[in-house]
């Protein structure tokens, strides 16, 4: 049977390309970052996610505070386990906020992710109206899994492409109501753009023919390159709540924008994609690029 999209979640900045060489072809990051988040903002984007691992974006969140809050957007900020607690009030400050949206853990994993002490400093954040929600960002479906399962864990950031879809797809039937699932990597940090063209390669020359294939269909169904088919499957994906896109330009923004306002895909369209599912290989996780490059 064909899988539907029935609902559509909303769309993100991901504010780690304002800084250089995140992307897959090491591009130095927005020209002007201040009227880039402009644009965004003013374009209808209402969630941004941020950390202090991100340069001084944080910095400029905060110069910009008068235009996030005309345009009620949503802000999420990511503290290391290094930082870890005090590095949220550090946060807000450089944010120039009392009080955010979410706060998260920073790619928290295993030991650290499982420390009892967070439950405390979660609750005492929340109490202190902080942040509305707290959570973590991820790797992988356990440790995904084990957020959603705490008392803390109103809200989880995970990878997610029409690569990788696994860790979606398998927490999802697990989310309580008010829960979040926030997703990132939707684009696999420039593997389903253009970008890869000028890049070095990653995978073999079947994964290659393999992205050729996505570029063609992302034609044949209409849409304007294959970064925009990206963006809508991962807006379409069951139990997603937010899809973080990482832009670094108007011309990226535009591409954004417009996923966006397409109708969702087809049911036939998301089990086209299917056979796209290579998450079990290495190559579809841009945390692991440096082992297999």
């Amino acid at each position: 049977m064909a899988e539907t999209a029935a609902r559509t979640a909303c769309l993100g900045l991901g504010t780690a390309p304002f800084i250089a060489d995140y992307s897959i072809d090491g591009a130095p990051g927005p020209v002007d970052p201040a009227g880039l988040l402009a644009d965004c903002v003013e374009a209808g984007v209402r969630y941004v996610d941020t950390s202090a691992h991100y340069g001084e974006v944080e910095t400029l969140l905060g110069a910009h505070r008068p235009l996030l809050e005309r345009h009620r957007a949503r802000l999420c900020v990511k503290v290391g386990v290094r930082d870890w607690p005090q590095g949220i009030d550090e946060a807000l400050v450089r944010l120039d906020v009392e009080r955010v949206d979410t706060v998260m853990i920073h790619s928290a994993r295993g030991a650290a992710l499982r420390d009892p002490r967070i439950a405390d400093v979660m609750a005492r954040v929340k109490a202190a109206g902080r942040s509305a929600r707290t959570g973590a960002s991820t790797y992988g479906i356990d440790d995904a899994r084990y957020v959603l399962e705490q008392p803390w864990g109103d809200a989880v950031q995970t990878e997610h492409s029409i690569l990788n879809p696994s860790v979606a797809r398998a927490i999802g039937p697990g989310k309580r109501a008010g829960q979040e699932i926030v997703v990132r990597s939707v684009l696999c940090r420039g593997l389903l753009t253009a970008r890869r063209h000028e890049a070095p390669r990653v995978g073999d020359d079947e994964v290659m023919t393999m992205l050729e294939r996505l570029d063609a269909l992302a034609a044949a169904w209409g849409f304007g390159d294959l970064a925009e088919l990206a963006i809508r499957f991962a807006l379409d994906s069951p139990s997603v709540d937010v899809v973080l896109v990482g832009i670094a330009s108007l011309a990226e923004l535009k591409v954004a924008m417009a996923a966006s306002a397409r109708p969702p895909l087809t049911g036939r369209q998301l089990d086209a994609l299917r056979e796209f599912d290579h998450s079990a290989e290495d190559w579809t996780h841009p945390e692991r690029w440096t082992a297999v490059a």
